[in-house]
């Protein structure tokens, strides 16, 4: 089995690791940078946005040649919805693709994924009094958590290494679960992903020479949000109750691996909504920009988040033998007064520098 660990995440390491200087050097030759040119913009310099295309391909290689894909059914469907959202992404990093036809894609996948490949939530595990859910009700919840996680990846990708580090982080959490319960498909796919993050991130975490773009970040998300969906439906196997690998919240242990990206999107589009705007509409309001007024480094805002969210893991792991519906409001209460502490804290600390300037 540690074959199956440590040889996906090795090669995809080195395919991204390997691919990337000639990535960027084609970006540099086509012009086809990203600018520094709008206060939103936190990088100084011209950088390529293409860093998916090597997540993409490291990942793609080494889940193909470790598993035979085209008879697994848990990932049925998988590979095309992955090419649709590369070319969707790769589109959006060199032209513009506009946020509805993205949304529209990314929809597409998910269905495609939820109703042909079978992917899809059976049960509520007994939140708000629900536990087996009928398959449309299932397909309509999975493909919405799909969704949601391609877009809380794509908004939290906005400090070096932050996007990358935090999926690293999920997929281990996943990666070593699927292993000690004998699941090789899911463990390939974790691993791979894992290491071709890994290898990106050797570029990006500390003054970023690539970003991973929307081609990256839309297929993090996704992957993510298979491993999360596969991650609670295994934990529903009859008889899995009885292994000592048995999770009894499922689903608020899963929330707690995407916590950071997921709330932060939450948060975020609900202040949007509210002040009558749309919420796919660019502003400074995330987590990441909050620290960064606070005078923090992208290195160090980027470790910060990766201790949160390891101690989410941590804590929901402690609490695994919780109602699930109690566990996610523990997360939820815990992490949202973390985040209002820390934006009232930097509204004051604004304040007090616009005061020493006057």
């Amino acid at each position: 089995m540690l074959f199956l660990v440590f040889g996906p995440f090795v090669v995809s390491m080195l395919i991204a690791s390997f691919s990337i200087p000639a990535i960027i050097k084609v970006a540099d030759l086509k012009h086809l940078m990203d600018e520094p040119d709008s206060d939103r913009k936190l990088h100084s310099n011209r950088t390529p946005t293409l860093g998916g295309i090597a997540i993409f391909a490291g990942t793609l290689f080494s889940f193909s040649a470790f598993t035979d894909y085209l008879s697994t059914s848990e990932v049925k469907f998988m590979i095309p919805a992955l090419v649709l959202l590369f070319f969707a992404g790769m589109k959006d990093d060199i032209l513009i693709l506009s946020p509805f036809k993205k949304l529209g894609t990314q929809i597409f996948c998910a269905m495609l994924i939820t109703i042909l490949g079978d992917l899809r939530l059976t049960s509520l595990w007994g939140m708000f009094g629900i536990s087996e859910i009928a398959p449309l009700v299932g397909i309509t919840l999975s493909s919405l958590v799909i969704v949601a996680l391609i877009n809380a990846f794509n908004l939290i990708d906005g400090v070096d290494g932050l996007a990358g580090g935090l999926g690293i982080i999920a997929a281990i959490f996943f990666g070593i679960w699927f292993t000690i319960a004998s699941s090789p498909t899911m463990t390939i796919l974790s691993f791979s992903l894992a290491g071709s993050l890994l290898g990106f991130l050797i570029y990006n975490f500390r003054k970023a020479k690539i970003f991973m773009g929307d081609t990256g970040s839309m297929i993090l998300g996704f992957i993510i949000a298979i491993l999360a969906l596969r991650f609670i439906e295994a934990n529903r196997i009859p008889g899995f109750e009885t292994s000592p690998y048995y999770i009894k919240a499922a689903p608020g242990v899963a929330v707690a691996a995407v916590i950071i990206p997921l709330l932060d999107m939450v948060r975020v589009f609900f202040f949007r909504i509210l002040r009558k705007r749309s919420p796919f509409t660019a502003d400074r309001n995330h987590i990441h920009h909050a620290l960064l007024d606070l005078k923090m480094s992208h290195v160090k805002i980027s470790l910060i988040l990766y201790t949160a969210s390891i101690f989410a893991i941590a804590l929901s792991l402690l609490l695994r033998q919780m109602r699930s519906m109690d566990l996610v409001i523990i997360l939820i209460v815990t992490f949202m007064t973390i985040k209002v502490a820390t934006l009232r804290y930097r509204t004051r600390c604004c304040a007090k520098r616009k005061t020493a300037t006057k």
